[in-house]
């Protein structure tokens, strides 16, 4: 039955033969995966594992065998991919954080704790493990855990973007204003069009009753991106607070236009009324 697969899959894809080496194959997969054409990567992969036996290379195509089947909403078949990377090669810590993750959206969280935990056994220091169970952390809202993740991640890989956002957006959900804002004033330096950084930052002017500089950056933040819903929510936020009920209830309603949920905004929208 197996054997029959691969054949139907090898005639499905004329030009994936049994007769291309190894390169080519990977080759093609790398190609296909680059255009997003994940079922010609599928079959690439199917085609290299079955003519490789060298487990650390197994482990490998493996581990991108799951991916490219995650991104074809492949779950059980890439949980199953990921699980024989494991198998072949229990150091991957790329099949780790990508099962854990995977895990993650199963509702598997035991799972995908223990996959980050292993990955963090071989590498203390792994980005993407670290960063990924910070993300966890937050999660399930244990966000002193998730902070010491990232800083912990910062303290090896201090350009980390994504671990530097973060940590200062839990920061910010700590009550940790002054530390915060001091993060995004170095983030907003580096990535002055980055329209969620002005928004954040935003959000942290107007909790602090910094209204002037709270509306820079969010007019900045909305010239950046005008379709960041999130935006328009924050700019709502700000103008209820200076009384402008009638503007603020604008921009909420245009927040829904562009996609915002409309229960998330439901006791705001009430001082619409």
């Amino acid at each position: 039955m197996k054997k029959l697969l691969f054949l139907l899959l090898a005639f499905a894809f004329a030009d994936l033969t049994y007769g291309q080496s190894i390169e080519e194959l990977n080759k093609k997969a790398n190609d296909c995966f680059d255009v997003e054409d994940y079922q010609c990567a599928e079959t690439a992969y199917l085609l290299m594992i079955k003519n490789q036996t060298d487990k650390i290379k197994l482990a490998r195509y493996h581990s991108d065998l799951g991916t490219c089947q995650r991104r074809l909403d492949k779950k059980k078949e890439a949980l199953n991919s990921y699980d024989l990377a494991i198998k072949y090669n229990p150091r991957l810590i790329t099949a780790l954080t990508n099962r854990a993750t995977l895990n993650e959206q199963l509702g598997k969280f035991e799972d995908a704790f223990n996959d980050y935990k292993d990955a963090l056994k071989i590498d203390p220091f792994d980005e993407t493990a670290l960063l990924n169970r910070a993300g966890y952390y937050k999660k399930i809202n244990k966000l002193e855990l998730a902070s010491n993740d990232l800083e912990e991640l910062l303290k090896h890989h201090p350009k980390n973007y994504n671990a530097k956002s973060n940590l200062a957006n839990i920061k910010r959900r700590l009550g940790k204003e002054d530390e915060a804002l001091n993060d995004f004033n170095e983030l907003v330096a580096g990535y002055p069009l980055d329209a969620t950084l002005l928004n954040n930052r935003a959000d942290i002017y107007m909790n602090m009753k910094r209204f002037d500089e709270a509306i820079v950056d969010i007019e900045k933040a909305i010239s950046t991106d005008n379709k960041y819903s999130t935006a328009y929510v924050t700019k709502g936020e700000i103008l209820l607070q200076l009384g402008k009920t009638e503007e603020a209830c604008k921009e909420f309603n245009y927040a829904i236009t562009l996609g915002f949920s409309k229960g998330l905004l439901a006791d705001l929208m009430t001082k619409c009324q």
